[in-house]
């Protein structure tokens, strides 16, 4: 595939990752090299979800008001009727201040002027109150049921519990993000269960309902950019699924721990150079190009 690793060459790529039905196809930079996932972090979380929704120990009809969840200065009214479900697909109509970094960095509506569930606005609050519904209602800690359900099962090779960080500024909000730092390898696991239906571990319902549109492109965490099931953070994270394909794609552009951590914990990102969706698309074009010819 020379002419994917030239344009790879080009990009601020530290590590890309194709694999075909299960096995690697190409390989460019260190996939054991663990770095942070930024908002790809999201749509493992919404993994984490399927059990205890299933089980009932999480009510995707549940408000806010009903959970207790309020953040700093109070939630509004209108705010507290939000429920799991609106968090889940980017609609919870929730436009306090987030602890971190919103990805895309556009503005958000005025607090109070959306209806819960009425429109669609990528917010980091949403997902970051997502994780303290998590451990609120499962009694578990969010790194310890990743640990546990997925790096054990999946056999993670790279995977440091004592390097996953809850980060944020808590003088904007008390719900603080957990953030992943995974190696390319390891994320591509993920994206095989993903593909593989959950083999158990997720349930299968579960996989269908988050990864589907919820309308439009975007599903409970997940971006859904038929025919591939996408998770996708700053600079250059992603782990792009196509099931009928058989295509598992982790692109990579690594940052220093300490960087992450200002940029959550200070909203200082410095001068980082990162790969877009759109030119990511263009590369997944490419190797969607290339790889049937080498298999």
């Amino acid at each position: 595939m020379n002419d994917l690793t030239r344009t790879v060459e080009a990009l601020p790529t530290t590590c890309l990752l194709v694999l075909k039905d299960g096995r690697t196809v190409y390989e460019y930079g260190d996939p054991a090299h663990a770095s942070y996932l930024a908002s790809a972090r999201k749509s493992i979380l919404s993994l984490l979800f399927g059990r205890p929704v299933a089980d009932g120990r999480i009510d995707l009809a549940s408000t806010l008001d009903e959970l207790d969840i309020d953040d700093v200065g109070g939630l509004l009214p209108i705010e507290r009727r939000a429920t799991v479900r609106d968090l889940l697909t980017g609609r919870s109509g929730v436009y306090h201040p987030s602890a971190t970094a919103t990805d895309l960095g556009i503005p958000l509506p005025e607090r109070g002027s959306k209806e819960p569930g009425a429109e669609f606005h990528y917010n980091a609050w949403d997902a970051n109150v997502l994780e303290t519904i998590y451990e609120q209602r499962t009694g578990r800690r969010v790194f310890d049921a990743v640990a546990e359900d997925l790096a054990g099962p999946l056999g993670f090779e790279d995977f440091d519990p004592a390097r996953q960080r809850l980060l944020g500024r808590p003088e904007l909000s008390r719900h603080l993000a957990h953030h992943l730092f995974l190696s390319a390898r390891d994320l591509a696991r993920i994206g095989l269960l993903v593909a593989d239906g959950g083999r158990g571990l997720i349930p299968s319902d579960w996989l269908r309902e988050s990864t589907s549109p919820q309308p439009k492109n975007y599903g409970y965490l997940w971006w859904i950019f038929p025919p591939g099931i996408l998770a996708a953070g700053a600079f250059g994270q992603y782990l792009l699924v196509l099931p009928k394909e058989g295509l598992v794609i982790v692109h990579r552009v690594s940052l220093a721990d300490d960087v992450a951590i200002a940029r959550n914990n200070e909203g200082s990102t410095g001068e980082i150079t990162g790969l877009v969706v759109r030119e990511f698309g263009q590369l997944v074009r490419l190797i969607r190009a290339e790889v049937p010819a080498s298999t």
